[in-house]
């Protein structure tokens, strides 16, 4: 073992999603470590994307709302694209037509709203935040960055009381990679109506040091081998595959790799 488990294990970084994830299900981590991985396409996360990217383009590019709309939709015709005909992921194009039947009347009332906070000054853009004694550093991409903030956006069908703690680490990631306040901005949408409600994200320190907390404690889990198969089996945790919980959905391979490495 070399002194960092990181590099015998093959992760150059710690990401706020694989923060999240490891929290979430210690073993899935360690599956995507072993190389069982899987593209997940579904309706929600194509919808969001689509919001997020037609509210990019309207506030960075200055394009029109029917123009943001358009390329909102691109990203449902890119999605269906790389399915391919024979929907090898079970896609459920029902739930993704009645998704992308709202885009038009969400960011026709959104995009206003954001077009009065501004012009960021970046968007979509890689930041990266390292921790002392930690050998790599966290990196991911921002939303929006303006000028005395940085905003996140996150697309919802539940109306949001507070920010959910995976989105207070993310989101303090982003505070400490730029050096600025953090806003978490929900799309809360039904199907007639829709709202932007957005949440300072307090207590930053607090969050920190959850942060150094959790990728210490993944640092260590790697440590006990420079072999996968032999953390899997030292680490005595335990895959949860039952399919309940719609943030720890299990792919095809990845099921696979839990069956290899953690039942027997």
């Amino acid at each position: 073992m070399s002194n960092n488990p990181f590099e015998d294990h093959g992760v150059e970084y710690l990401s706020p999603t694989s923060i999240n994830k490891f929290v979430r299900s210690p073993a899935k981590w360690l599956v995507n470590i072993a190389g069982f991985k899987d593209k997940m396409y579904k309706p929600a996360f194509t919808y969001g994307n689509a919001i997020e990217q037609g509210i990019t383009a309207a506030v960075m590019e200055d394009v029109s709302i029917n123009q943001a709309i358009e390329i909102a939709m691109e990203e449902f015709t890119k999605v269906q694209q790389k399915i391919g005909f024979d929907n090898p992921y079970n896609y459920n194009y029902e739930m993704a037509n009645k998704k992308q039947n709202q885009v038009a009347r969400v960011l026709t009332e959104i995009i206003p709203q954001y077009k009065k906070l501004g012009v960021p000054v970046d968007a979509q853009r890689w930041v990266e935040w390292t921790c002392d004694d930690l050998p790599i550093p966290i990196r991911g991409i921002l939303d929006l960055e303006y000028e005395d903030c940085v905003r996140d956006l996150k697309t919802t069908g539940t109306r949001p009381k507070a920010p959910s703690i995976d989105y207070c680490r993310q989101l303090t990631f982003y505070a400490l990679a730029t050096n600025k306040p953090p806003v978490v901005d929900y799309v809360y949408t039904l199907a007639k109506s829709q709202e932007l409600i957005s949440f300072d994200i307090d207590n930053v320190n607090n969050h920190v040091e959850d942060i150094k907390r959790i990728a210490f404690k993944m640092m260590r889990m790697l440590s006990l081998s420079s072999n996968i198969e032999d953390v899997c089996y030292l680490s005595n945790v335990e895959p949860d595959l039952s399919g309940t919980n719609f943030y720890d959905i299990w792919g095809t391979n990845e099921r696979i790799g839990a069956k290899k490495l953690f039942m027997y």
